[in-house]
């Protein structure tokens, strides 16, 4: 039975266009969605350039049935295409395709094709009727034989004809490939290929909607560049030649030689990718490698792709915001931007209005009517940041939008519908609420059909040297470019400290200690935070962690602040006065901080 295209639209197709067996099998290891096998490719592997597929050197369907029976059919589990040519009118195109068919191909594609001709040769050849409307012929016969089709095309007319003959798949080809060793200029650059493909496009999809466009060839020969002529034009997949066999073989051919001849360079770039290497939380910004670390991100990988909501707990500055983008990133709305609404931040009489939104008229203020979060978030992630804050009216409407998505603004009682997929994150106690009665344990129940706890920075302690390879290049070029690294005492400091404040202290730290360091090295006396005033910007620290007695090289005692004036001027002090950072800190607004500070004469 044939194989066939995936019909997923979501899915980027990536066909690779190759002539030998090895070729073939490493393509389909890499994830290619299907393969065609040209006499192009076939050219490339004896060390000819594509463009030699265009002599009559040989037969090139004989070529190709032979090499691609030996090599390929049977060996890899891909969609293969035959790489046909149509350039001799006495070729019987029934019987070609059927050969095919019969050979165990599951798709055929006119390459070589005459859209690499133009002028005299190209009229020529159409008159004698091997030209580009016999290759229309083909995929008319190979259709009606039951074959997949790929019509490769140039301009808009030939897109159009190859739509109409009710092609898989139209291919613009920009012509050969421009890059590596034997490269040809290119007539196009990428934004003129995005643009002219676009056009193409457009009129493909006016007759044939669902046909998949593709395109390859002139000056894309990177993953980049084929990425930014398709969100360019709107192609849905891309087909490598050149840049997957040739290309990379002489780059990678050349490089190894090199290394061989320069082995210690090539340690020191093997030892400084260790050292980058962060953990496979690093994508989503979680730095580590420790068990605790690790099962966070096997367990977003694990739900990120449900509809289920989640519950996000740990301490403050264990990162559990960074925690809920990763699920958004790593799940089917990431194309949607995430909606975040801290509870905490939102006065209680402006918080329901903010989640559900008003008519005009609502009540006194309100002139005209409000989207609220969860009709602004139907379609992607709604994150409510310290959910342990919200009023127990509250509480009974999120739960309904949970049970069955419907709500209403204030002010009507007509209901709406979001598809909003909820995430919650808190560091507060909330079976504990249940029980003093502060939290409803329905709601509870269905928040928590999912619970992603991180773990506090004292529990990953072996987390820190990474946390802070990770940061401390970035806060250097920021602060001061002349530090380098860190040395093994302040290395011991930290690994000593309790981190009541977890990563968002370890940041602060280091802020300060490389504003302070006056070497290229942070050592152990440019962390005077660990000896001063400790960090007080939340985390809900065990009365026996908090208290705990200093061990060795001046741990801190973990006190609280004496009132509130205390707590935000000792954050604003740590974020040298900006208030942004320190709104950040303290995790409420920036209005919210502004209008405490002027209460509190700090202004």
């Amino acid at each position: 039975m044939a194989r066939q295209l995936t019909s997923e639209k979501r899915t980027f197709l990536v066909g690779a266009a190759i002539g030998a067996g090895m070729t073939a099998r490493a393509a389909a290891h890499g994830g290619a969605d299907f393969l065609l096998a040209l006499h192009a490719g076939r050219l490339r592997v004896m060390g000819a350039p594509s463009i030699s597929c265009m002599l009559p050197v040989a037969d090139n369907n004989r070529a190709v049935l032979e090499f691609a029976r030996a090599e390929i059919l049977g060996r890899v589990d891909l969609p293969v295409f035959f790489g046909a040519c149509a350039f001799d009118p006495r070729v019987d195109l029934e019987a070609l395709v059927a050969d095919v068919k019969a050979a165990g191909f599951d798709g055929i594609c006119n390459f070589p094709t005459a859209v690499h001709f133009d002028g005299a040769m190209r009229e020529n050849l159409e008159y004698g009727g091997g030209g580009f409307g016999r290759e229309v012929m083909l995929m008319q016969v190979a259709r009606n034989q039951g074959l997949q089709t790929c019509g490769y095309v140039r301009q808009q007319e030939e897109a159009v004809l190859m739509a109409d003959a009710g092609v898989d798949v139209v291919c613009i080809n920009y012509g050969w490939n421009a890059g590596g060793m034997a490269g040809v200029p290119s007539r196009y650059t990428l934004e003129d290929a995005g643009e002219h493909a676009r056009q193409v496009f457009e009129a493909v999809r006016r007759r044939r909607p669902r046909v998949r466009c593709a395109v390859e060839g002139g000056p894309i020969t990177t993953p980049e560049e084929a990425q930014q002529v398709a969100e360019a034009s709107g192609a849905a997949g891309y087909i490598g030649g050149s840049t997957i066999d040739r290309i990379p073989l002489e780059t990678a051919v050349a490089e190894t030689t090199s290394a061989y001849k320069a082995v210690a360079t090539l340690q020191k770039r093997i030892h400084s990718l260790k050292s980058e290497w962060l953990g496979e939380g690093h994508e989503f910004g979680l730095i580590g490698r420790s068990a605790a670390i690790t099962s966070v991100v096997q367990m977003i990988r694990k739900v990120a792709d449900s509809e289920l909501s989640v519950l996000i707990s740990g301490e403050n500055g264990t990162g559990k915001e960074l925690v809920a983008r990763a699920v958004h990133a790593a799940s089917s709305r990431r194309d949607q931007r995430m909606v975040a609404v801290n509870c905490a931040a939102i006065p209680r009489e402006l918080l329901e209005s903010e989640l559900f939104g008003h008519e005009a008229g609502a009540f006194t203020g309100a002139v005209k009517a409000r989207v609220g979060r969860f009709e602004q978030a139907s379609n992607t992630t709604l994150l409510l940041d310290e959910i342990g804050d919200l009023a127990l009216p509250l509480q009974a409407k999120l739960l309904r939008v949970l049970e069955d998505g419907s709500f209403e603004r204030l002010g009507t009682n007509t209901p709406r519908k979001t598809r909003a997929r909820i995430l919650c994150a808190t560091n507060q106690p909330l079976r504990r609420m249940v029980a003093e009665g502060a939290f409803r344990e329905d709601l509870l129940y269905r928040l928590n059909a999912v619970e992603i706890t991180l773990p506090s920075l004292r529990d990953r302690i072996e987390d820190i040297p990474l946390l802070v390879r990770h940061l401390l290049p970035t806060i250097a070029e920021e602060m001061n470019p002349r530090v380098q690294q860190m040395d093994a005492s302040a290395y011991r400091a930290l690994m000593r400290h309790t981190w009541p404040g977890n990563v968002r202290e370890l940041r602060n730290v280091l802020e300060r200690a490389v504003i302070m360091c006056d070497g290229d090295a942070v050592t152990a006396a440019d962390l005077p935070v660990l000896d001063a005033v400790p960090f007080t910007g939340g985390g809900n620290v065990p009365a026996e962690t908090a208290a705990a007695p200093a061990a060795t090289v001046a741990e801190p005692v973990v006190r609280e602040p004496r009132d509130e004036r205390a707590w935000i001027l000792a954050a604003l002090e740590r974020n040298r006065f900006r208030r942004g950072e320190t709104a950040r800190d303290l995790g409420l607004a920036r209005k919210t901080l502004y209008n405490k500070m002027r209460r509190y004469d700090l202004l």
